[in-house]
């Protein structure tokens, strides 16, 4: 099971809940009314409201973490809450062109975190909901990374890049996925072996 520093526990289990409820939220529109947020009672413009409340959150999140990408402020970076709003984007919004975008952020900001599990849910999600989106070969990509590089189950990572070779086999990100899978799960001697140039 994947161990929470103590000052993240809080934030994570808010994208966990998060998560979890995504999930939730996903199945009970694709079988509910067709209007979204505005057709259980809230108005168009509340809808309107909220979505563009979460899209400017998002910019100003992104601003802020631009601007401080080294972490000189002091201040701790709002990964955190930009994982959670985009997540929040995302549940509320699934029909949205945004949505895809806003799960890669979430799956991202996540990863950053060190939330590995999260950020491959998030990944997963992308995928799956989106298939035909350009983003999905992207996000199978990353699932496979953070298998590999962060989590170090070579076998998870394999699954992931037999996804993008199976289903995205024209893709930009096929020819990477054929050259990765050779090299996953070898260990640092080894790669540095078969990637040392023969003279």
């Amino acid at each position: 099971m994947f161990r929470v520093p103590p000052r993240t526990a809080k934030p994570l289990r808010l994208i966990q809940g998060l998560l979890a409820l995504c999930g939730l939220v996903w199945l009970l529109g694709a079988c509910g009314p067709k209007g979204g947020v505005g057709a259980g009672g809230a108005t168009d413009l509340d809808s309107a409201q909220f979505y563009q409340g979460l899209r400017t959150r998002i910019d100003s999140l992104e601003r802020v973490l631009a601007e401080d990408s080294l972490g000189l402020s002091g201040r701790s970076a709002p990964l955190d809450t930009l994982a959670a709003v985009c997540l929040n984007l995302a549940t509320n919004f699934p029909r949205d062109a945004y949505a895809p975008l806003a799960l890669w952020k979430a799956a991202q900001a996540c990863r950053t975190m060190g939330a590995y599990q999260e950020a491959i849910a998030c990944g997963k999600a992308l995928a799956e909901a989106y298939p035909e989106h350009t983003l999905a070969p992207s996000a199978l990509f990353f699932n496979a990374l953070v298998m590999n590089d962060d989590l170090k189950v070579p076998e998870s990572a394999a699954f992931y890049l037999d996804e993008i070779l199976e289903k995205y086999p024209g893709d930009s990100l096929a020819e990477q996925a054929r050259a990765m899978k050779e090299l996953v799960g070898l260990d640092e001697q080894e790669l540095l072996r078969r990637l040392k140039p023969v003279h």
